[in-house]
């Protein structure tokens, strides 16, 4: 893919070997070789530019930061998507409640056959998320179907399936606009579908055009000989990273100034799995789930053992009752007891329970051929098994920002901290200052941080935004140029010409020689 240079694998060994070894110049050959790629596949994860490359951001600091998690050097790559991947999701969850759905489709650039590119742009819009996505990084990004799997949560057969599928989609509906024009002659059944047709398809008519491609020998190989998933996908604009760009990432992971914003990202990034790729939320949920049900099973196994008790003990009953023995089992102290009631000895300083009718009292006493009573044993209830209760766990700390509507050269932002403590590092776009750039809020706590414009004689927009442990969160601001004189024009007419200084406060004696000059 144009647009990016060419890494080797061999290059992966070296980066991570450095990124290891802390070497100065790593992060620069890290944003140098894998931030141009990077930055394109978060564009077409989010729509926004700005939130795109903060995600990318975060990304390469965070995997600066967590380099030694990866078990195996040579999956740099695969890891690395997968970085990204985690912080757009991230930030599209926290902004729509809702991991992301849907991949935003970049606009077809100016090319020699717009009707194609506009083809192009319309089938990815009808491929479903993930075989979109598979698409994309195996054929733009040239990522194997095993570092796709591991980029996405998916196996390799899954991969393969739904890329064969997403490429035989897209070359399809674009067979059907090149063979309409060039394949009439080879397949008389194509040539009868579109001899009457004049101008561009419509998306019926390709339709009916691809599903007979995909069923013809004949046009099937004039598919594989004249149209590529590859070459397609370079019609699509690569969407290049900002210059400011390679700045942000390199001071973020070399200043020392910056060591609070490290930790930052990379606590906020830091749930990975045993091979050391991040995991999702969703994921995250999955895991857990299991572990919240397991003190829900242990009681109904309780249950059903303690059920089980209470049948053999009954079917003792039983067995007695009907077997008669001659005698009492000599287990059994009851027997020995001259009464045919259980004997029952009670605590004094428990109240008496209200009695309540006993076995000789509904049935009548039964005995042995010998005339002795049978002895019977008393009933006793199972205790209760408790059942396993789930707390809520408490809420997380989150960050509050109060946006204004606009700015005359200075704005004023408010923070505030809900549920715990928050610290926080604000990021200002080119144009604007913010002081100050960090701070801790305590819970139920708020602050101000002031915004002004480095140069308010120019119009412009800018954005600001926040990283926290209780979020990420961000406000757009503009401002219109400042009309107003500088100070050394002309002044107004109406204004005093002359510029005196203030007359001196005057002494008791002064006071006193005008006083008297007015009595006379």
């Amino acid at each position: 893919m144009p647009g990016w240079p060419t890494v080797d694998r061999t290059d992966d060994q070296e980066l991570v070997e450095a990124l290891r070894r802390a070497d100065t110049d790593a992060p620069a050959r890290l944003y140098d070789s894998y931030g141009e790629r990077l930055h394109d596949y978060a564009c077409s994860l989010i729509e926004e530019r700005e939130v795109a490359g903060d995600a990318v951001h975060d990304a390469l600091v965070t995997a600066q930061g967590c380099v030694e998690r990866l078990r195996e050097p040579a999956r740099l790559r695969a890891w690395l998507y997968a970085l990204t991947r985690f912080q757009a999701q991230a930030r599209m969850s926290h902004r729509s409640g809702t991991p992301v759905e849907g991949l935003p489709l970049p606009e077809p650039g100016e090319h020699d056959d717009p009707e194609l590119a506009d083809l192009v742009h319309e089938t990815l819009g009808e491929l479903s998320r993930n075989e979109r996505e598979v698409l994309v990084l195996s054929l733009r990004h040239g990522l194997t179907p095993a570092e796709v799997g591991a980029v996405l949560g998916l196996t390799s057969r899954q991969v393969t399936v739904r890329l064969g599928r997403a490429r035989d989609h897209l070359e399809n509906a674009a067979a059907a606009v090149v063979l309409a024009r060039t394949g009439r002659a080879h397949c008389p059944d194509l040539s009868a579908m579109v001899d009457s047709w004049e101008g561009p398809l419509t998306p019926l008519l390709r339709r009916r055009l691809s599903g007979h491609i995909g069923g013809c020998e004949v046009c099937t190989e004039g598919r594989h000989r004249q149209i590529s998933a590859l070459r397609l996908l370079d019609m699509v604009p690569v969407a290049f990273a900002p210059l400011s760009l390679r700045r942000r990432v390199v001071d973020t992971c070399v200043n020392p100034e910056r060591d609070q914003t490290r930790t930052l990202i990379t606590d906020r990034g830091d749930t990975f799995d045993r091979t050391g790729f991040p995991v999702a939320a969703e994921g995250r949920s999955r895991r857990r789930r299991p572990r919240r049900l397991a003190p829900v099973a242990l009681a109904g196994a309780c249950l059903l053992a303690a059920t089980g008790a209470v049948v053999v003990i009954n079917g003792r009953d039983v067995s007695s009752r009907t077997a008669l023995p001659p005698a009492p089992s000599p287990t059994l102290s009851v027997a020995e007891s001259p009464s045919p009631e259980p004997v029952v000895e009670e605590d004094e300083d428990e109240p008496t329970p209200s009695p309540t009718p006993t076995r000789s009292a509904t049935r009548p006493d039964r005995r042995t051929p010998s005339g002795r009573p049978v002895a019977t044993r008393p009933r006793t209830r199972p205790a209760p098994v408790p059942t396993a209760s789930r707390r809520r766990p408490a809420p997380g700390p989150k960050l509050v920002a109060s946006c204004p509507d606009g700015m005359d050269g200075l704005a004023r932002i408010g923070l505030s901290a809900r549920n715990a403590a928050v610290s926080w590092v604000a990021t200002a776009s080119q144009g604007l200052d913010v002081h100050p750039a960090s701070g801790s809020i305590k819970a139920g706590g708020s602050v101000r941080v002031v915004v002004t414009v480095v140069d308010p004689t120019a119009s412009g927009s800018g954005r600001v935004a926040f990283t926290s442990n209780g979020g990420t969160r961000s406000c757009s601001l503009s401002w219109a140029a400042d009309q107003r004189p500088p100070a050394s024009d002309a002044p107004d007419d109406d204004a005093p010409t002359d510029i005196t200084e203030p007359p001196e406060t005057p002494t008791a004696g002064a006071e006193s020689s005008s006083v008297d000059t007015m009595d006379g």
